[in-house]
This record gives C-alpha cells, structure tokens and sequence, in this order.
C-alpha cells in the first residue's frame, strides 16, 4: 500500500509506452498528456489517501510526514509541467519548430524521473539512496537535450552529463567512505553506529559536494546556466524545481537523519556556503538579458535561502525547508508557464521582448509579477512566508548575521525581478505585440500554480 504512488507511475508510464505501439501519433499528441496528468492525479489522491506512517522491506521504504511532503512537492511539480506542455505536444497555438518530438517517449521518460524521486525519499539505505538518485537524475541528460537538432540543447544535455557523472561519482567515493568506516548500509543504524573517524567528515563532504551539484550550490552551481538556457523551457522549468528538491532531499537525509550530532559543527559551513550562494545568484542575475539564464541565477540565489533551513533547530529548519520547496515550486514554475507560452508562441527568450506585455495580455502579466514578487518574498504571498520561516529558523540557531544577511540579499532580488515587471508595465509595446494564445490545459495548470502561490502564503500550512 505505501508504495501504490509509485507503482501508479510506473504502470502509467508502461500504459502510455505501450499504447504508443497502436495509436496513430496525431492521436496521442492530443491524449497522451491528459492521461498523464490523469494519472498524476491519481498517485496525489493516492498519496493523501494512504496512511503517512508505514514502511516495508524491513524498514529500508519508509513513509513519514516528511516523506509525504516531498513526495506532494514532486507530484504537483509533475503534474503542472505535463499541464504545460500539452500545446507543446499537440502543436495548438504554438511554432512549428517548438512542436515537442517523441511526446510519449518525453513522458515516460519524465514520469520515470519522477518515479526516482518518490523512491529517493522513501529509501534508507546507502545503496538504495544512490540507485533512485540516479534514477531521477539520468533521465534528466535525455530530457535536456531532447530537442537534437538544437545545438544548444544537444550542449545542454552534454554539459549536464558530465557534471551529473562528476557529481556522481562524488557521491558515490563519499558514501564508499561512510561505509567503510562505519561497515553499515542502513541510514537509521549509520545514526547510531556513527564515529567521529576523519574519513566520515571526508565521507560527508564528498556527499555534499556531489548533492551540491544538484541544488547549484555554489561553487557546484557552473552548468546551471548554459543548460537551463539550452534545454527544452519545459525541461528547464522540471530541472529548476524537482531536481533542486530531489537534491535536497539527500541532503535532508544525512543532515537530518544521520548526522544530526554533527550538524552544529558542520553549520557555519553551511552558514557561509548559504551566504554565498544567494550572494553570486542574486548578483548575477542582476546582469542577464535571457529570461531563461536569468532564471537559472534566480535559482542559485533560492538555493543559499533553503540552505538557512538547515541551521535551525531540527523541527523548526524541517518545517521551514518543506513549506519553501512547495512555495518555491508553485511559484517558479507559474513563472515557467508563462515563459513557456509565450516562447513557445513567439520565439522569444530575452527580458527585453516582455516589453508591453501587460497591454496585451494583461492576465499572464499579473500571473508573472504575482509568481515573481512571491519569489522575491513580498508580503502576503507565499514566497514571503517561506522565508519568514526560513530567516526564523536560521535566527533560533544564532545566525543573525546570515538573517540580515539573507535580508539584504532579498531586496536586491527585488531590484532584479523589478526589471521584468518593469518591460511588462512600464515599457511601450513594440508594434502591436505578440499574440500568445493558448488552450485550456495549460490554462488550468497556470492558474493552479498562481492559486497555490496566493494561498500558501495566506493559509500557511505545514
């Protein structure tokens, strides 16, 4: 029974492989999405219908509250992302050359990834960890550089492959370590056989070195960019929040689980590492022209503020990290569905070409200011409250100096995506504007997304 969301995704993604075989392609462009989210649907009933307490295989899949947060971040994300791309899919109101190829192969592929990540929070063991990291993450490679007669996305999918493999294969050298001090797989008897050997702070750091990769915590953060510019904006919009939080959740596991009794000492580490990332993110971001470069600096610096979560106290930094990555999620990829419509509409990828855009499409402007103000943390949006949790967190552990820190860092990234509500309110409309135009499945996930960022931060629930 507690492993029914993650058997539902993968009986999903055979059905559609399989339904591929007889089904005319003009066919499944059109319900090959439906039934995604249809299916995705059903795993989110699944996963609020299923007792939060349960595990099986003698402990090693467990499900917790904390489970089942992570598992409703990455079932939503799912779930809006497939409600994006089905005008990607069928070739309604889009570019011809934005028409997504292979549209059931990129689903299976997408709900394989997913799959991954529902069994990444779930394990405790070492092996178990590592073979769903992988899982969620090697998927990823093909989905970036899906479009292949796209330069930039046959380098996106490269450049990922090779930090993906450079960031395995430090994680997999710091979980050797860990074993070969302690001799023990399981993650709950590692927290209690723990020495304090040299090689487990080794061990420890490898791991997170490789996770940072995944989170783009900086200095890992270098791929970031390039290929969140060269991926499909679809891909990119998935990378930006499932990815992050499937990384984060690693780290959930060894900071929180395992090396709890560390974790005071590993925190002005982590202090400083959480200052600079938001620092060089918010910095750089500052300076972007392509909205989806710039996007990918914006993530960088959310990084450094979900990092803050783990230096509070244990209960209080759980609580704050989870809020913000649901926060995060519904917020970024709102910002994602309208970047999404109107390059898939217009061609366009720059700050620049959102100019007027409230004059011509006046609800997608106020959905995009709305996503973006709640990532910048502007009361009463969501966004807000999470940071609030966040910055509250840090402060219960002594952290003021990162608080005012994070503050400042804050107001900065107002300056920044003040830049795009700026073209879309301010500037004159070039022409007559470009006319974005969409069906009501991307409606309906746009809309889910901005109603979530409104009434999370209204209703905080956690």
């Amino acid at each position: 029974m507690a492993m029914l969301p993650e058997i539902t995704l993968l009986v999903l993604a055979f059905v559609i492989l399989l339904t591929d075989l007889f089904v005319p392609l003009a066919t499944m462009r059109k319900w090959a999405p439906l039934g995604a989210m249809l299916g995705l649907a059903v795993s989110l009933v699944l996963l609020f219908a299923l007792p939060t307490e349960s595990s099986l295989f003698g402990g090693r899949f467990v499900m917790d509250e904390v489970t089942w947060w992570f598992k409703l971040v990455f079932l939503v994300s799912g779930f809006l992302v497939v409600g994006f791309s089905a005008d990607l899919m069928s070739g309604k109101h889009i570019r011809k050359d934005q028409l997504l190829e292979s549209p059931s192969e990129f689903l299976v592929v997408l709900l394989f990834t997913l799959t991954g990540m529902l069994y990444l929070v779930s394990s405790r063991d070492m092996v178990t960890m590592y073979v769903s990291l992988e899982l969620a993450t090697i998927p990823l490679f093909v989905l970036a550089a899906w479009r292949k007669r796209d330069e930039l996305s046959e380098e996106a999918g490269m450049k990922y492959l090779i930090s993906g493999a450079l960031a395995s294969a430090f994680m997999i050298y710091g979980l050797g370590l860990i074993y070969g001090v302690t001799g023990v797989m399981e993650l709950n008897q590692l927290s209690g056989d723990l020495a304090t050997h040299p090689m487990i702070w080794v061990g420890l750091a490898l791991v997170t070195a490789g996770v940072g990769f995944k989170v783009t915590l900086v200095p890992f953060h270098m791929w970031a960019a390039d290929v969140y510019q060269g991926a499909p904006t679809l891909v990119t919009a998935f990378l930006s929040v499932a990815s992050k939080a499937a990384g984060v959740a690693v780290l959930f596991h060894l900071y929180f689980r395992v090396f709890v009794e560390l974790l005071p000492d590993w925190s002005p580490m982590l202090a400083v590492v959480a200052l600079i990332t938001m620092s060089l993110g918010n910095l750089v971001a500052i300076v972007q022209e392509n909205i989806k470069r710039f996007m990918a600096f914006s993530s960088v610096s959310q990084a450094g503020y979900i990092l803050m979560g783990f230096l509070g106290p244990t209960q209080e930094g759980v609580q704050a990290i989870l809020f913000y990555l649901l926060v995060y999620a519904v917020s970024n990829l709102a910002v994602f569905g309208v970047i999404i419509l109107f390059s898939s509409t217009t061609g366009k990828e720059n700050i620049g070409d959102f100019r007027g855009f409230s004059r011509t499409h006046p609800l997608l402007a106020l959905i995009m200011m709305l996503a973006l103000f709640s990532l910048a943390g502007i009361p009463p949006l969501s966004g807000f409250t999470g940071k609030f949790f966040l910055f509250s967190a840090a402060a219960k552990a002594g952290y003021y100096w990162l608080v005012v820190a994070a503050a400042v860092n804050s107001t900065i990234s107002l300056y920044y995506y003040l830049r795009i509500v700026r073209q879309m309110y301010i500037e004159p409309v070039d022409g007559v504007g470009d006319k974005v135009t969409m069906t009501w499945v991307p409606r309906f996930a746009l809309g889910l997304s901005i109603l979530a960022t409104i009434l999370l931060g209204v209703i905080p629930v956690i």
